[in-house]
């Protein structure tokens, strides 16, 4: 057996059959769990604490993986994938590449300025900067929610919660692909309009956009990754990046998302553990 274990949090995943089958196909020793099961203190009843352990499943569940010994647990870094960091590098490449981040109680106080801003009648694109998924996404109407109180019920936040605000923009199409340092591993669209669609993606002028965009950046948040593109009014930009332990895989190959999360899995317990 490999010397990378994987734990995956179980009911999860669309295709979770399929990944399990993928580990133990390369080898791979695998236990699962679920959020309510898992303590990170009693990491150890799964495997040793040295041990290279990868980590898929969900946000919640990743971050007490991370809290364990294990390395390098998940792979989800809150910090790097917050909008308020990676916007930096990949700023105009991104679809929301106006925007502002800001607390939602300054929102509100700036309302009338913010909406001036994209020349908008009310409606505006709002997401958590954190990448934890604090509330779903979309497009709020400022003119409706026009307080503190309304637009906090709406997103159960309160007022210093940061988020980023932008103009709404209409989305064609969006895919998803898994990423290690600089290099594609796989890639799919999952929605067409508001149709889910499960489709790999093998090369061509997707790849060909975001493999430029990787090397212009020359920029990664951590080993492995994802990186969501779409496309509005016929053009490609970079829509969010993810965490590789908690994306929903969709069309994507998982052979290769197995073996690159290995790799990248190996080669930091490797970097951790010289003798």
């Amino acid at each position: 057996m490999k010397k990378v274990n994987w734990l995956t949090e179980q009911n999860i995943y669309d295709r979770e059959s399929e990944l399990l089958a993928e580990l133990q196909k390369q080898g791979y020793i695998y236990k699962q769990t679920k959020y309510l099961n898992f303590r990170s203190e009693a990491a150890h009843q799964y495997f040793p604490p040295d041990d290279c352990v990868l980590f898929m499943g969900t946000l919640n569940l990743g971050r007490d993986i991370l809290r364990s010994a294990w390395i390098p647990g998940a792979y989800m870094d809150e910090k790097h994938l917050r909008c308020s960091n990676y916007y930096t590098y990949f700023g105009q490449y991104l679809l929301n590449n106006k925007y502002f981040i800001l607390s939602l109680g300054e929102l509100v106080r700036r309302k009338t300025e913010i909406l001036e801003y994209f020349k908008s009648e009310g409606d505006l694109f709002i997401r958590p900067d954190s990448n934890m998924k604090s509330f779903r996404a979309g497009v709020f109407n400022l003119n409706i929610l026009n307080t503190m109180q309304s637009l906090g019920s709406e997103l159960n936040r309160d007022e210093t919660t940061l988020v980023l605000v932008s103009g709404k923009r209409a989305i064609t199409k969006e895919w998803r692909f898994f990423v290690y340092k600089n290099q594609i591993i796989t890639g799919s669209l999952y929605l067409m309009g508001e149709s889910r669609v499960d489709e790999t993606i093998r090369g061509g002028y997707l790849e060909n956009y975001l493999s430029e965009v990787i090397k212009q950046v020359s920029w990664y948040p951590e080993s492995v990754y994802t990186i969501d593109i779409c496309e509005s009014d016929g053009e490609l930009y970079v829509l969010e990046l993810g965490s590789f332990s908690c994306a929903g895989e969709y069309g994507c190959d998982l052979s290769a998302i197995v073996e690159f999360g290995a790799k990248a899995a190996w080669e930091d317990w490797a970097t951790v553990n010289q003798f």
